[in-house]
């Protein structure tokens, strides 16, 4: 049995690989020709683009990563099928269940390096191409760091710790300086919430700087006359799909903290704890394919089929996460439920093969 779960493991793997390698080279090549649209912003040029395009690819090979293993396993196992090698592995006595079963052992593999690439590959890389892009694009305006970003507003340098939404910020320090660059003022406010198309800084104070001493006055609410445009603060927003679980955990309980909004984040959140049993549901469902209803069909349907259903999955998870937050249900529900409709099929389909 170790040489047949080892002969099929290996054969899973191969196709699966080759699937992830071919669906990552389209996206990154798609993603490439959306940023020509940018070209010759700033000093954006086709070179920056495709260093950006590269490093998302990790990104998208995870976010692939469920799709490619449903269409890599039905090709791995439908290739055992067609040199009739399940069929003599059946007549020896092994179980259906038990060639889903070493099928599934080497699917930990790719679990594995799934987990991997999502948790500590993908972010890291996904931040290293915004910058990129943004530096090039925005040049010195804007500089991201580690505890915010930086920002040039006229005579001022303005720093925000978070961007929230398209209509507040939290921790604004706005810096003011005169025309030979000394400091003349420095505001400090809890938040930033725009209202009517007007900025409002909240809960703050303000310390002028004069030649003999310092007055410092505190305020609840201010005007705060700006020419930021919050397009170019958007970057400081990371995608939730993008962050690692921690991060996610740790942004979560600080919006619920401060009474905001979680469940995008939320939904992020258990999609990432989910996508490892979506993984292993992908591998079930491909066996419940081959060993049910496309027992003897050609390679190219089975790959078809494979393609078909997991673009069917991927936009499954990507549609109904959103619609079950607009409609007020828990996130979990919204996370878990595609896996659970296929893992049921998959289910039903292996009973009825036997």
């Amino acid at each position: 049995m170790n040489i047949l779960r080892f002969y099929i493991g290996k054969t899973i793997l191969a196709t699966s690989l080759i699937t992830l390698l071919a669906l990552s080279v389209i996206r990154v090549l798609f993603a490439l020709i959306d940023e020509s649209g940018d070209f010759g912003k700033g000093s954006y040029q086709f070179v920056d683009g495709l260093a950006y395009s590269l490093l998302l690819a990790p990104q998208y090979i995870y976010e692939f990563f469920p799709m490619a293993i449903l269409i890599g396993s039905i090709a791995g196992l439908g290739l055992l099928a067609s040199r009739s090698e399940l069929t003599v592995m059946r007549a020896a006595g092994k179980t259906t269940m038990q060639i889903v079963g070493s099928a599934l052992s080497y699917g930990l593999i790719l679990i594995a390096f799934a987990i991997f690439l999502g948790e500590y590959v993908s972010p890291k890389t996904t931040r290293m191409a915004e910058d990129i892009r943004n530096r090039a694009i925005l040049g010195d305006q804007l500089v991201k760091g580690e505890q915010g970003v930086w920002v040039k507003d006229g005579g001022k340098m303005v720093h925000v710790k978070d961007v929230i939404g398209s209509d507040r910020m939290d921790g604004v320090s706005i810096y003011q300086f005169n025309q030979s660059q000394t400091l003349q003022s420095v505001i400090h406010a809890s938040s930033a919430l725009l209202d009517d198309n007007v900025w409002q800084l909240k809960n703050g104070y303000k310390t002028t700087i004069f030649a003999d001493h310092v007055e410092r006055e505190r305020f609840d609410a201010m005007e705060w006359q700006t020419n930021i445009q919050m397009d170019n603060l958007t970057v400081l927003s990371d995608d939730p799909e993008t962050l690692d679980i921690v991060s996610l955990y740790n942004y979560r309980q600080y919006l619920a903290n401060n009474g905001l909004e979680t469940q995008t984040y939320d939904l992020a959140f258990w999609r990432k704890l989910i996508q490892p049993i979506s993984t292993a549901i992908m591998i079930v469902l491909a066996a419940s394919f081959v060993f049910g209803p496309m027992r003897s069909v050609s390679m190219g349907a089975r790959v078809l089929v494979g393609v078909l259903t997991g673009m069917a999955y991927f936009f499954a998870v990507r549609t109904f996460g959103p619609v079950s937050l607009v409609f007020g249900m828990p996130a979990i529900f919204g996370a878990i439920l595609p896996p659970a409709i296929f893992a049921a099929g998959a289910w039903y389909m292996l009973r009825r093969a036997g």
